[in-house]
C-alpha cells in the first residue's frame, strides 16, 4: 500500500530538513514515534477486545470455521466441496442438484438416441 523507495525517502528527509530545520528533527521524530506507538497499541487493544468478545459469546468455533486460511493448512480441507456448498441456492440440497443433473443426462441421451 505505502511503497516508498530510497529516492522518495531521501526527498522526504531533505524536505523535512528544509521545512522543519535540523535542530527540530529529533523532537519531530520522537513525536512521530509516540504517535505510531499509540496507533499500534490502539490496534492491539481493539484486537484483544474483539477476541475477548468472541470468547465470551462462545463464538470462537464460528470464527474458526469462517477462517479459511487455517482450514486450508489442514489436509482435510476440500476447497471444491466448500465452494459447491456455498454456491447452492437457499433451501436446495446437493441431492436435489444431483437429481436434476441425472434428469438432464437422461434427456440428453434420449435426444441423441432420437437424432440417430
Amino acid at each position: 500500500m505505502l511503497d516508498f523507495g530510497w529516492t522518495e525517502l531521501v526527498v522526504i528527509v531533505g524536505l523535512a530538513v528544509l521545512v522543519v530545520g535540523p535542530n527540530e528533527i529529533p523532537t519531530l521524530m520522537r513525536g512521530l514515534g509516540n504517535i505510531m506507538r499509540r496507533v499500534s497499541y490502539m490496534k492491539y487493544a481493539f484486537t484483544q477486545q474483539f477476541d475477548e468478545f468472541m470468547r465470551e459469546a462462545d463464538m470462537d468455533d464460528i470464527r474458526k470455521s469462517v477462517n479459511f486460511e487455517t482450514a486450508r493448512r489442514s489436509d482435510e480441507f476440500d476447497e471444491a466441496a466448500e465452494d459447491e456448498d456455498v454456491m447452492l441456492p437457499i433451501g436446495v440440497d446437493s441431492e436435489d442438484i444431483d437429481l436434476v443433473d441425472d434428469e438432464l443426462d437422461n434427456l440428453d441421451a434420449e435426444d441423441d438416441k432420437n437424432a440417430s
